[in-house]
């Protein structure tokens, strides 16, 4: 069940998380390392190791503290994420984003349209890391397909999922 330590420790992370709105702001989830370097860089010299804050993000979620740890499947990147983040509604807001790129284009030579890894990092100001496991999240749950080319990778919305759900 963990140790008083770690649970002291799962409360404090939360609250400096919390203030300031920093997870937040992050687009509420933030990578552990984010998180690891961030708390230690505030603690000074009482820094806690890795171990640490692993244990301590797994007694989260049984605390009840809003906040819990997160492994994405296709890479293995570890987050902290807000309970109340929902894959569903950013997969809509990639969908959104993906659309709004696709309007009419002013010259033949415009930008095609599309978003990239960098375009939804740049706009939602999360790391690429973060941004791309959303990109591929919402390609898995149908929301974007994406267009793997020489120059790079660009998620449109799924046209397909839109016709067939009328």
């Amino acid at each position: 069940s963990g140790s008083m330590y770690h649970k002291q420790l799962a409360r404090q992370i939360v609250d400096f998380l919390r203030h300031n709105d920093k997870l937040t702001k992050a687009g509420g989830m933030m990578t552990l390392t984010d998180v690891y370097c961030l708390f230690n860089r505030a603690r000074g010299t009482n820094m806690i190791s890795p171990d640490d804050l692993l244990k301590a993000l797994d007694l989260m979620k049984d605390l009840g503290l809003g906040m819990s740890r997160r492994s994405f499947q296709s890479s293995g990147v570890l987050v902290i994420q807000d309970d109340a983040f929902d894959d569903e509604v950013m997969a809509k807001k990639l969908a959104d984003l993906a659309s709004s790129s696709m309007k009419q284009k002013a010259e033949p030579t415009d930008d095609i349209g599309g978003i990239t890894v960098i375009d939804v990092s740049r706009t939602l100001k999360i790391p690429a890391l973060l941004a791309n496991e959303q990109l591929q999240s919402a390609e898995q749950m149908g929301w974007l397909c994406r267009d793997s080319t020489i120059e790079g990778m660009r998620y449109f919305p799924n046209l397909f999922q839109a016709t067939t759900s009328c």
